[in-house]
């Protein structure tokens, strides 16, 4: 999402957010079809609950203009398309359809609905066989080279808690299934590097070092040797996980890295601290 920005997309920044998770602005069209069928509908009970809150979504989140006005007040262009998860517009659909098909006074009729409900849906999302479908290679549904990453360096760090720098989507994996794997650079730290650079004001903050390893290993910055150096020793960073393809493997060598393993496309390395880090878990077992 931090590829999508309200102001080069003005009143368009609605249907892009849309398109990005559904592929279409399809599934807004049902709530507001749905909506239309509550406001409608003689029920008063269902208006209570859906209507005037829906109206109100359509007045302020669902509307194109809406996005403008919120950046420049709260300054909310990275987070806005968190909006699209009220729990409204997520209930309505499945809630408004399932009434459809229940209110039928006969089966032919509630078999027909029922089928015409099955074809809408299919029609306004996207096929889940569109890529080819994939099976999970593991029952934790992550990559196995994933997998094995963790356990060369879990092998070879003999501790139960050790640091590593990891490109950007092993890194997000990563967090998901191994928490015994500390990670270098967090979520914030990588979705800025995606759309932005480093100044050199930036590479020099001693607060953040990481901006460091990041500018080299991802970026491909020239970063001198001893920089890096002085960021994996602040940053604790004792492993360093690359693709085989990329650029910097022959720079992380120089900087005094050894190869300790490596799978089918990814190299690991580590780098010998001076001062390796002792990480203990906080005890919130005791109430003060």
């Amino acid at each position: 999402m931090q590829s999508l920005n309200v102001f080069e997309k003005g009143i368009g920044y609605l249907e892009a957010v849309l398109s990005y998770y559904s592929g279409s602005c399809s599934y807004l069209m049902l709530y507001i079809l749905c909506l239309a069928y509550i406001i409608l509908k003689v029920d008063k009970r269902d208006k209570e609950i859906f209507g005037f809150g829906g109206l109100f979504l359509l007045l302020t989140v669902y509307n194109p203009v809406a996005p403008l006005i919120m950046d420049k007040i709260f300054d909310v262009n990275s987070e806005y398309y968190r909006f699209f998860w009220v729990a409204p517009v997520i209930i309505l659909v499945p809630y408004v359809l399932t009434g459809l098909i229940v209110s039928a006074k006969s089966s032919k009729k509630r078999l027909y609905i029922t089928g015409m409900v099955i074809l809408i849906l299919i029609l306004s999302g996207d096929f889940i066989y569109r890529d080819g479908i994939k099976l999970a290679e593991n029952i934790y549904k992550m990559p196995s080279e994933l997998i094995e990453v963790s356990e060369k360096i879990h092998e070879d760090s003999k501790k139960e808690y050790t640091r590593v720098f990891l490109e950007y989507e092993y890194n997000m994996q990563m967090r998901q299934y191994d928490p015994k794997i500390l990670l270098t650079i967090d979520r914030e730290d990588y979705l800025y590097a995606v759309t932005n650079d480093y100044s050199d004001e930036m590479l020099n903050d001693e607060s953040n070092l990481q901006y460091r390893i990041i500018a080299a290993l991802i970026k491909y910055k020239d970063i001198p040797v001893e920089d890096f150096k002085e960021a994996m020793e602040a940053t604790h960073t004792e492993y360093v996980v690359l693709d085989k393809a990329n650029l910097f493997n022959g720079y992380v060598k120089e900087a005094g890295l050894c190869e300790i393993g490596s799978t089918k496309n990814h190299t690991i390395y580590r780098y010998p601290l001076k001062e390796p880090e002792n990480f203990e878990l906080v005890d919130y077992s005791v109430v003060y």
